[in-house]
């Protein structure tokens, strides 16, 4: 895709950071990240951070609190897990099992 792009590059360089933006949309599937918990809980907040640290360009964030129903099509069936807040990580809304550990979902977004 760059070897397409070059001429077009070199005579204006500054569409270069979309183009490198459309092979990295291209090489990389977007994933939807759903984080569930009560609001006020420190575990929460801490999936909550694990879950926005690092640089995601092609993620899409939905939070609920896991008990009550979300029309957010991300949040369906998607709740606490044994009492605790956790994080699905999708794509194509297909989803992993989910995570309760902040270093889990750190690892699994690295």
């Amino acid at each position: 895709m760059l070897r397409l792009a070059l001429p077009y590059i070199r005579r204006a360089p500054h569409p270069l950071g979309q183009a490198l933006c459309a092979l990295e949309m291209h090489l990389s599937p977007p994933q939807e990240i759903a984080v569930v918990g009560p609001p006020g809980d420190p575990a929460t907040a801490a999936l909550v951070t694990a879950a926005r640290r690092g640089f995601h360009p092609n993620a899409v964030y939905a939070f609920g609190d896991g008990a009550s129903p979300s029309e957010r099509p991300l949040l369906k069936g998607k709740g606490l897990v044994n009492g605790l807040p956790a994080v699905y990580i999708c794509e194509r809304f297909a989803c992993r099992a989910p995570l309760t550990d902040p270093s889990a979902v750190a690892e699994a977004l690295r």
